[in-house]
């Protein structure tokens, strides 16, 4: 009986606390959503402007840093993990732009953590960190 108490004292606090495997995301958190890209490592700049993702159907991501790019994506744990599908390859004289292809692609091929926090999607690996602004379009 006091076992029963003890774990269900603990079990009450882990829920209270917000600990549980309920914060994970799911497919259709992010399905659907159109992002912005809002800051690269820390930085906020206008040229971002045009960057963007969004999430279909069977986890395709689309979207733009410099050149534009489909990739087929898994999530898991609250990672995503994939391959790019097909990219354009364009380059621009802006040497930021040109860095977020090389970003975006290390995050999906190599992995990258994956939050929701408000409005904000956050992709992070160990060297960067994309944080993108929900701007569906409806």
């Amino acid at each position: 009986m006091k076992k029963s108490l003890l774990l269900l004292s603990v079990s009450v606090i882990f829920n209270l606390s917000g600990c549980t495997s309920s914060n994970s995301i799911t497919e259709q958190d992010l399905m659907h959503h159109h992002y912005v890209l809002m800051e690269n490592n820390g930085l906020s700049l206008p040229v971002f402007k045009n960057a963007d993702l969004e999430f279909g159907e069977n986890m395709i991501m689309i979207g733009k840093m410099c050149s534009e790019f489909s990739a087929q994506i898994k999530l898991e744990n609250n990672m995503i993990k994939g391959q790019i599908i097909d990219m354009t390859n364009i380059k621009y004289q802006n040497k930021q732009l040109d860095l977020l292809d090389n970003v975006i692609k290390k995050l999906i091929i190599d992995g990258a953590n994956i939050q929701l926090i408000d409005t904000k999607l956050v992709l992070k690996n160990n060297q960067d960190t994309l944080i993108f602004q929900l701007k569906d379009y409806m």
